[in-house]
């Protein structure tokens, strides 16, 4: 454990045992613990963590943090962890709130959103401070803690709410989604329940919540309305995001505190795959300090975001999807809206998945296999793509197998709303067939390409659909 070179400089009361009532009340005072930071602190560890004590008997931790922002030039996150391991992936993690509180409070009952309540554990505690950014003069942040030992100590995890059993409908069929939505359990405006609700209007049969580094909007109960809700985070590293989709449990997460070339950003994808999750790299084009993609691309990297709703980034994500795609990567393309509030409606984008039925294994499994279509709504339907070779036939994300035949075909199908925009076919990344949109529409490949796919295109050029490929194998 490190505190770099910020220096105590206040404590208001010392570490403590728990022996003696008048002790433990004394210990309800708040205590302040103030640190510097400078530059070259953040460059030497971007975590760092200052420690506070908790005594046997506790029934609430208050912690809060304060610093001059300096016109945005100083940004520290916030987090917690109880008694325990700091190192990488430890189960001490009890929450994190990133830049979105300065006061957090944790009960056996309750927690501010981002953290988990349950037992608060004896011994050394530590309050995380992510060194996003720090002024060229040095930050110095006060740190308040609170602890209180009136009532009865909480004497086990909280169960989490119950889940509507799985699957929620039967049957083979796309399946409209969000893939990337926040709530209040990070930087995002609502409530588990207000973010479905806004996500049934918009005609979407499932979504991946994927609060910034935490999992615990689990802890809320939504009454069972018929959509999806996928558990998943937003891995918030220092050298871009990415979604791990289908973990979660009581305080489960996967770390995000890997800064970019730090080879154990593959760590984090087999501890995804390792919960049955798929992991998605989240924005790679995204200009934002922190967030494009800066580290390796993992094998067992599953999915790559092309669109979050902004077209300014689009193209750099595409490129580096074909860029992988060309070196033999299946990686599937998704889009998503990256919810946090409005006016950007939540299904801008959105993707639609074939699925065998509306479950979370299923919906994983159709993102794995690369059966996605990426729309800009919630509700059009997607076009079809089929690539055919002789008897064979094969759809988006599937392989067609050519044998000896040396021309392939691909019919396309548009539903009426994507009738007279425009319609490219892109083969191994490149446009090589340009044609206004119709119903049914036929192109002619000689059989030598690798993968093929469309981008289907409003008639002001705005995206409306994008298909993921269809493979080519001899």
């Amino acid at each position: 454990m490190r505190l770099a070179l910020g220096v105590l400089v206040a404590i208001a009361a010392a570490a403590f045992t728990a022996a003696g009532e008048a002790q433990a009340q004394d210990l309800a005072a708040p205590r302040i613990i103030k640190v510097r930071y400078t530059p070259e602190d953040r460059a030497a560890g971007r975590y760092q963590f200052v420690p506070f004590d908790v005594p046997e008997g506790t029934t609430r931790v208050t912690f809060a943090y304060a610093y001059d922002r300096a016109a945005g030039t100083n940004v520290v996150d916030l987090g917690v962890f109880e008694p325990g391991p700091l190192d990488l992936g430890s189960r001490a993690f009890r929450g994190w709130s990133g830049g979105e509180r300065t006061t957090v409070t944790i009960t056996g009952e309750s927690a501010t959103p981002g953290y988990w309540p349950g037992p608060l554990p004896a011994g050394r505690w530590h309050v995380a401070l992510g060194l996003y950014k720090v002024a060229d003069a040095g930050v110095d942040v006060a740190v308040t803690v609170e602890t209180e030992t009136s009532g009865a100590a909480p004497r086990g995890p909280i169960p989490l709410p119950s889940r509507p059993r799985e699957p929620l409908r039967r049957g083979a069929r796309w399946y409209s989604g969000g893939l990337h939505v926040h709530t209040v359990h990070s930087d995002g405006t609502l409530t588990v329940a207000e973010i479905s609700s806004r996500a049934r209007e918009a005609g979407l049969d499932f979504i991946a919540i994927t609060d910034h580094n935490n999992t615990a909007h689990q802890t809320e109960r939504v009454p069972d309305d018929g959509l999806l809700r996928i558990v998943g985070e937003e891995i918030t590293t220092p050298g871009g995001h990415a979604s791990a989709w289908g973990i979660g449990g009581a305080r489960d997460f996967i770390d995000f505190r890997v800064m970019p070339g730090d080879p154990r950003i593959d760590d984090l994808v087999k501890a995804t795959a390792s919960r049955g999750g798929v992991f998605s790299i989240n924005h790679p084009g995204a200009t934002c300090s922190g967030c494009g993609w800066e580290h390796v691309v993992p094998e067992g990297v599953a999915a790559i975001e092309i669109t979050n709703g902004s077209h300014a980034e689009m193209a750099k994500a595409i490129e580096m999807w074909d860029g992988l795609l060309k070196q033999g990567r299946r990686i599937t393309g998704v889009g998503s809206s990256d919810w946090h509030r409005g006016p950007r409606p939540v299904d801008m984008a959105s993707v639609r998945v074939w699925a065998s039925e509306l479950s979370t294994s299923a919906i994983l499994e159709g993102i794995r296999r690369g059966r996605v279509v990426v729309m800009s709504d919630g509700r059009t339907p997607p076009p079809l793509l089929v690539a055919r070779a002789g008897r064979r036939r094969a759809g988006a994300g599937e392989t067609l197998v050519v044998g000896k035949e040396k021309k392939l075909r691909l019919d396309v199908t548009l539903p009426v709303a994507l009738v007279g925009g425009r319609v490219d076919l892109i083969a191994d990344g490149e446009t090589v067939a340009s044609r206004p949109g119709t119903t049914r529409m036929r192109f002619d490949r000689p059989a030598r390409d690798r993968y093929l796919r469309i981008h289907v295109f409003a008639a002001d050029g705005s995206p409306r659909a994008l298909t993921n490929p269809v493979y080519v194998d001899r």
